[in-house]
This record gives structure tokens, C-alpha cells and sequence, in this order.
């Protein structure tokens, strides 16, 4: 996104710190929340519970493609018909059904202190059906319950608290925040596809690739086999200072940049994360609606090391950067009186390793859901994500949000990579929430997305055969349609 377009849309956003899982008026501040207990907190049990049922009442199954070389729908093209794009499953392991339930968080933790403002501890593991335990784009379960953070913090240095372990990378505030903080029940596609990292071998049992283009088109990678779920392990330098209203807090990460299944490293180099927000405190709320205006910046870079021939013998390292930045509001910022309003603008931008699909957008289809990614710097992805919320009173509020996703906007421009590559997927999410009680919530969400293939496919070696595979784009995308879900969440 140019620079002017960007400055001219942060002038007319403003955005809040989202609620929390804990209950202090840090909890608006993600990177304390998640860190530090108050002193006077000893041990404390907790978790939550999610319940959603989705149906994806406009997608449609696969129909009309064919294999670009001889127009045959027999070929592994065609036998992809009948099948349902990836985008349109509910949940990990239901891939052909339109409608039906699934638990997205069973989870349960504990945290506290040892040392009283000094040395505290967090402690969570999820049973639920997510990527904690299933392999991304693999249908069958992999793990009982997953260990998804377990950190102790240090508070022995002025300025500079220190935490290790498996914990939330700083980054974009949609996977910072608690999972119970959010008004809508699926997340925007830039964090899904690109900012949940999935770990993969690619090239292994495969085609060679061409040196110098892009690998991970004909993967023949399955699923991959781990994901962070927004996570890593590692070590953790921040802390946050108070002068008059205003909050700044910063955190650096040394990371792994490995799944949150495995403590070690899978490369010598390690993965860096930087976050730094200010936020500006308004009157009024409190414990996680405490009113507030906040902005943010953040920076993710590391390197990733994948098998680069058929026969898996020789491999390379591929760096990548992800970076964004966000203006959040929360309070009765159109005057008092006028209700409490929620604003939001976040920008997010990806260079390298991006994740493009399964062969074909489908999962176990005729391809066997082989795992397409853009790995070297130049391929490029971007994200928006404006976002209102209104609330009503302590039991009901309302959301609106607008995210787009420009997949491979701009790419290294090799013959497996180019214009046709790029999708441009588009959500608008509608959500009403019941606050039955403190603990007990009731979502539901309305959202009609959009996927278009913006370009026609240019390299081939006939007019026929682009223009078949252009109208196989076509249909892939027009396949991903509407959904709308309910989901009962309950934390104790």
C-alpha cells in the first residue's frame, strides 16, 4: 500500500486495547497482561471454553475444471470437481460438510507468582479442535491437548522484565489479544494464511525446482507438520511505563521460530520480534474495558531452512519479514453520553515465506492437499482490517469489520510466480454479542467474503491453455462464498 494512501487512512482511525482474559486494567495492554500478576495474586486456576456451530451457506463445490493442456476433466484437474475449497470447511477435520459443530478452545491454565513481584509464572493447554492439535490441512487429530504457553518471568532489572518459554510473539493485536476478547468468531485471512505460521518439508519426494525461483510450488509436502498458533519459543525483554495518562511499552523476542510443539531450533538463526505501543488513557471503564486510545508497531523477521531438490539431500535458508502497525480506541469518544464505540485500522505486510494454498484449494482432494508456498523475499502479501464496534449496554454490543487480504500482490516474476498468482480475498464481518453473564457469552456472525483472481494466467504455451487456466482460477475462487456461525464462550 502506498505511503500516502496509508497516512491518509491512519488520519481518520482511531482504535482501542481489545478485552482480556485477566482482569486488571493492564489487560488492555496485551504484553503485561499476558506477563506479569499483580503482587498480592498467589495461584489462580483458569480457562475457557468455545463452543461454535458454522454453516457455509455460500460456497459452492467445485465445477468445470479441467486440465489446461487438453481441456480433459478426467485429469487431476477434473477429479478435483466435487470437492469444497479450503476456505470452506468448519473446523479442522470436517472438510465435507457445509454446516456442523466444532470445539474451537478447550482450554485450562494456571498462573501466579513465586516470588511476589518478582518471579510469576503462566501456564495453558488447549484440548480443542485447532492447529494446537491438528496438523494445518490434515484432517485427522494429531495431539490429545497441546502445551500452548509456559513461561516465568524475572522483574529483577528497572525497565527490563525478562520472559522465557513458549509464549505469544509480539506482533499484529488480532492474535495478541485473549481468545475470548474478540467480537468475531473467525479470523482475517492475512492472519490465517500468513501470520499463523505453518512448518513444512518442501521439495522432498517431489519435483526439483528451478535454482532461483520460487520453491513450493509442487511440494509434495502433504500438510505441514507443526504450527506456532501465533506462538514460539524463547526469550522475552519488555516492560511498560506509565507518565501521566500515557502507556509505552516495548518487547523484543529472541525466538526459535519453530512450532509449539518442538523446544528446539530447526536452524541456527534465530527469529526476532519487536513491538513497541503507546496508549493514551480516557475516562471511564474499567479491568478489560478500560477506556483508552492506543497505537502500534511491530516488526517479524527470521529465517526458515527447507529441502530444495527431489531427493531431499541438499536444503537452503529463506529469510522473511512480516511488519504492521494499528490505531485502536475504546470509550465514549463521539462525547459523553453517546455510548461507548470501538475503532480499529490495523496494517499488516508480508515479504517472503508466504503461504499460498494446497494444490488445487482443497484439502485431500486429487493433488493429496500438496502445499504451495512463495518462499523467497519479493513475494509479497498485505493486509487491512478496519473494525467498529458498539456497545449497548453490559449485555449487548455490535461489530462491524472489513478485512482485505492481497495474496502475492507483487512477486520475484519467475515462471512458477507472476501476476496470476496474486487473489485478492475480501471479508465483511456483521457480529452481535450477548454478555449472559461476566463469563458466559453468546456470538453470532454474519460474514459474506469475496475471493477474486485478479489477473489472467500469461505464461503458457498456447492461448487455450491460459485461457483454460484462467477460467480453472476462476471457479477455484468463486467458490468461496458466505458463512454465518454461532459460538458459546465460557471462561472461568
Amino acid at each position: 500500500m502506498r505511503n500516502d494512501k496509508t497516512k491518509s487512512m491512519l488520519a481518520l482511525a482511531a482504535a482501542f486495547a481489545a478485552l482480556g482474559l485477566s482482569g486488571e486494567a493492564a489487560a488492555a495492554n496485551w504484553v503485561m497482561a499476558q506477563a506479569m500478576e499483580p503482587p498480592s495474586s498467589t495461584h489462580k486456576v483458569f480457562g475457557i471454553v468455545q463452543v461454535a456451530y458454522t454453516n457455509l451457506y455460500g460456497c459452492d463445490k467445485l465445477r468445470g475444471l479441467v486440465n489446461p493442456n487438453n481441456g480433459s476433466s478426467t485429469s487431476a484437474h477434473g477429479l478435483l470437481n466435487g470437492s469444497y475449497n479450503a476456505q470452506c470447511r468448519v473446523g479442522p477435520e470436517l472438510r465435507d460438510k457445509n454446516a456442523d459443530f466444532n470445539l474451537n478452545n478447550l482450554a485450562i491454565g494456571l498462573r501466579g507468582n513465586l516470588i511476589p513481584g518478582k518471579i510469576n509464572y503462566f501456564l495453558m493447554a488447549n484440548f480443542g479442535q485447532n492447529f494446537a492439535n491438528y496438523e494445518p490441512l490434515d484432517t485427522s487429530r494429531d495431539h490429545l491437548v497441546s502445551l500452548t504457553d509456559a513461561t516465568m518471568t524475572f522483574s529483577y532489572i528497572p525497565g527490563v522484565r525478562v520472559r522465557a518459554g513458549l509464549m505469544r510473539k509480539p506482533g499484529p493485536e488480532e492474535m495478541y489479544q485473549a481468545v475470548d476478547a474478540n467480537s468475531y468468531m473467525w479470523p482475517t485471512d492475512f492472519i490465517a494464511r500468513v501470520q499463523t505460521e505453518k512448518f513444512v518439508r518442501t521439495n522432498s519426494k517431489g519435483t526439483t525446482p528451478i535454482p532461483g525461483q520460487s520453491y513450493g510450488a509442487g511440494s509434495s509436502s502433504f500438510s505441514a507438520w507443526d504450527a506456532d498458533v501465533g506462538r514460539d519459543w524463547g526469550i522475552q525483554f519488555f516492560d511498560a511505563f506509565k507518565t501521566g495518562k500515557w502507556t509505552h511499552t516495548y518487547a523484543a523476542m529472541v525466538g526459535n521460530g519453530s512450532g509449539i510443539h518442538s523446544v528446539r531450533d530447526y536452524n541456527s538463526e534465530k527469529d526476532l520480534n519487536l513491538y513497541f505501543s503507546t496508549e493514551y488513557d480516557l475516562p471511564g471503564g474499567k479491568g478489560p474495558l478500560k477506556h483508552g486510545i492506543k497505537g502500534y508497531v511491530y516488526q517479524q523477521r527470521g529465517t526458515r531452512n527447507f529441502e530444495i531438490n527431489a531427493a531431499g539431500d541438499h536444503s537452503r535458508d529463506f529469510d522473511f519479514t512480516r511488519h504492521g502497525f494499528g490505531i485502536r480506541a475504546l470509550g465514549e469518544i463521539f462525547g459523553e453520553g453517546r455510548g461507548r464505540h470501538r475503532l480499529g485500522l490495523d496494517l499488516m505486510y508480508a515479504n517472503g515465506m508466504i503461504f499460498y494454498t494446497p494444490t488445487g484449494n482443497v484439502v485431500d482432494g486429487a493433488f493429496g492437499g500438496q502445499i504451495q508456498i512463495g518462499a523467497e523475499k519479493g513475494n509479497k502479501a498485505r493486509g487491512l482490517t478496519l473494525d467498529y464496534g458498539y456497545f449497548l449496554n453490559d449485555k449487548w454490543n455490535f461489530g462491524v469489520r472489513y478485512a482485505q487480504h492481497n495474496v502475492l500482490y507483487k512477486t520475484i516474476g519467475t515462471v512458477l510466480w507472476n501476476d496470476a498468482d496474486e487473489r485478492i480475498i475480501k471479508q465483511l464481518t456483521f457480529a452481535v454479542n450477548y454478555n449472559y453473564s461476566p463469563a458466559t457469552r453468546l456470538t453470532f456472525n454474519i460474514e459474506p467474503r469475496d475471493a477474486k483472481a485478479p489477473n489472467p494466467v500469461t505464461v503458457g504455451p498456447s492461448a487455450l491453455f491460459r485461457a483454460r487456466a484462467t477460467n480453472n482460477a476462476g471457479i477455484v475462487t468463486d467458490s468461496v462464498g458466505a458463512r454465518f456461525g454461532f459460538q458459546l464462550t465460557h471462561q472461568f
